[in-house]
Parts: structure tokens; sequence; C-alpha cells
């Protein structure tokens, strides 16, 4: 039993190394077309996915996750119940590439899309919420072999960090660009297959317009 589990821990290693990288690009989307893009070290750059549930030894039975100033998602305070209704959103994180040792650098650097969540507002409170997608989830099928968290499927506040940076961005395309709130149901938790290890990493603003509810 133990040389099964080595085996799949040695399976899972090259592609946590090919996975890990700073965040170079962030795409938030509603529906299908992204409406926000963030680049660069000053946007995307603040934040990572290498932190939280799963990532603190890279190996199975991590007790108590890491914790990082670029946290997306408030972690510490634990997974929430949402509110029932809400502008919920798609958010896709871009990954530097890992360069093999020795080789030059290109002029510009490759990513690949590492990661997916979830966040959405609060149109009465104002509280952004972020959601690591379940496993069966169609439109984020590669979370869990980049990352398993086992909170596949729960709901956290967004961090500090989230609101100060990117709400701004998002409230500004909603003041040209409203978007219909939706009803969330709470859907049954199904545990992922454990297809990948974790891995462990190297004020609030207010909308002045916020689109109403149909």
């Amino acid at each position: 039993m133990r040389f099964r589990w080595m085996s799949c821990l040695l399976t899972a290693l090259p592609l946590l190394a090919a996975a890990k990288g700073e965040t170079t690009r962030i795409e938030i989307a509603h529906k299908k077309k992204p409406f926000v893009t963030l680049s660069g070290p000053a946007t995307a750059g603040q934040f990572t996915i290498w932190s939280g549930p799963g990532t603190e030894s890279g190996l199975p039975g991590a007790a108590q996750p890491t914790s990082s100033e670029e946290d997306f998602a408030d972690w510490a305070a634990g997974a929430i119940e949402p509110p029932a209704k809400l502008a919920i959103f798609k958010v896709r994180f871009f990954c530097a590439a890992q360069l093999e040792p020795g080789a030059p650098p290109p002029q510009v650097t490759p990513s690949h899309q590492c990661y997916g969540v979830r966040y959405a507002i609060d149109p009465d409170t104002q509280q952004g919420y972020i959601q690591i997608p379940p496993a069966h989830d169609k439109d984020f099928p590669y979370n869990t072999e980049t990352i398993y968290r086992g909170v596949e499927g729960r709901w956290y506040r967004a961090s500090a960090r989230w609101e100060e940076l990117v709400r701004p961005r998002i409230n500004e395309e909603l003041l040209v660009r409203p978007v219909e709130y939706n009803y969330w149901q709470q859907q049954p938790y199904i545990p992922p297959p454990r297809t990948a290890v974790g891995a462990r990493p190297s004020v609030s603003v207010k909308p002045s317009v916020m689109p109403k509810s149909k």
C-alpha cells in the first residue's frame, strides 16, 4: 500500500513542477466572455494560487493550510455559506511556465491556465465571495490536477487584497455593462478523486452604482 502511494506521488511531481509559477494574468468573465483582464506584477502578480487548503506540505493529509499576503480568498476564516442571490463571475488564473534549467530566458514568458475559481458579489451587502469549483465543474476540469485542496465546491469570503485591487476594476465594468444576478443553489459536496498532490508556495471598495436585480 505504501509503495502504491509513493508511486502516485512520484507520478504527480513532474506535473506539479510544470504547474508552479507566478500568476501572469487573471481573466474575469461573466458567462463566457472575459470582461476584465489583469496582467503584470502590479495586479495579477499580486495573487497566488499556491496557498490555502491543500498546500501546507505538498503531501496528503496536511492539517493547516498555508496562507499568504497574496491570497485571493480569506482562508483563515474558513468556509462559509453564501447568500442565495449573487452576481457570479468566472475567474481564470494563468501561471508562468517553468523553464528548463540552463535554458535561455525567452523574450516573452510563456504562460498557461493553471487554476479557476468563481467570484461572486452580494448585491445587498456588497460582500465578495470565492468558490473553489466542484471537481465535476465543466469549466475548470484541470483544477484538481494542479492542486487537490479537499474543499472543492465550498465558498470563502474574498480576501481584502482581492477586494482592494480587483473589485474596483470589476465595478468599473459593471457601470458600463451591468449583469444580472443569479440565484445560487447549494449542491451536494462530492469530494474529488485525488488526482494530484497539493503544492507548497515558494479596504474593501464599494461601487457607487450597482446593477439592479431584474
